[in-house]
């Protein structure tokens, strides 16, 4: 199938919906830590006395610069720069001796003993929200940056059997925001971007990367720290069903029948 770019999409319009893609980390699947919990504590963990609110602030302030950096060269920044970006920023506001490569292995070291004592749970709404997705006709793919093994990783939640599709950046050698990967998925479940959704828990790579191919983007911002008022954003994943047209696809290329409710 030709996929053709369309229009960036109207957040508040989800008429014509064929297929919904999710990414995983964070949305399907998460810890009870939010982002920012995590990282104060991973910080505390390597030896800073900071409050969480001072952590707050500095990350704020580096996202607000990743964003303005993503304004004016979004074609040629990846996600890994801008990482690496958001920590050079956040390590200047919070005055770390800890910098570059050095603070990065120290914080994934300490996100991964952290994650020990709290594992990444399923999404308490995960089963009803793909199985009446299923049952309305939807067609559900995956669309996510993770490594080889992501079959496996949905197979152990009980997850694989939802998905048509399941694009893990490893495996394709693209990662979100890049429109490569979003491409990979909608050719997977022939569907033009126009038609589906996207729906994922970081703005820079889930929303904007979705938007920029005319995917329609929803954002899932459980604790609502990052507040963007220029996408469809939910609480809890059960939400997204409502925002969600009640369509019965008959096959692709037919037509669209409004379902019962």
């Amino acid at each position: 199938m030709a996929i053709r770019r369309t229009d960036r999409a109207n957040p508040d319009r989800f008429d014509y919906i064929e297929a919904v893609f999710f990414d995983v980390g964070g949305t399907l699947v998460y810890s009870e830590l939010g982002h920012l919990d995590l990282l104060h504590q991973a910080l505390v963990v390597i030896g800073y006395k900071l409050t969480r609110d001072k952590v707050l602030a500095a990350n704020d302030l580096a996202r607000r610069a990743v964003a303005r950096r993503r304004r004016r060269h979004a074609a040629r920044m990846d996600t890994g720069e801008a990482s690496r970006m958001w920590l050079d920023h956040l390590t200047a506001a919070l005055d770390l001796d800890l910098r570059g490569a050095d603070l990065e292995r120290e914080l994934t070291l300490a996100i991964r003993e952290i994650e020990t004592r709290s594992p990444e749970i399923l999404d308490p709404d995960t089963h009803e929200l793909l199985s009446g997705l299923r049952d309305r006709g939807y067609r559900l793919g995956i669309i996510s940056n993770w490594s080889v093994d992501l079959a496996d990783y949905l197979k152990s939640f009980g997850l694989a059997r939802y998905f048509d599709a399941v694009i893990a950046s490893e495996a394709v050698g693209t990662a979100k925001p890049h429109r490569e990967i979003f491409l990979r998925g909608l050719t997977a479940l022939d569907c033009p971007p126009s038609s589906a959704v996207h729906v994922g828990d970081d703005y820079w790579a889930d929303v904007v990367g979705a938007r920029e191919i005319g995917i329609h983007p929803v954002l899932i911002d459980r604790d609502r720290e990052d507040v963007h008022a220029d996408c469809a954003t939910i609480t809890r994943l059960g939400e997204l069903a409502a925002l969600l047209p009640r369509m019965a696809w008959t096959a692709k290329g037919g037509t669209a029948e409004p379902g019962p409710g």
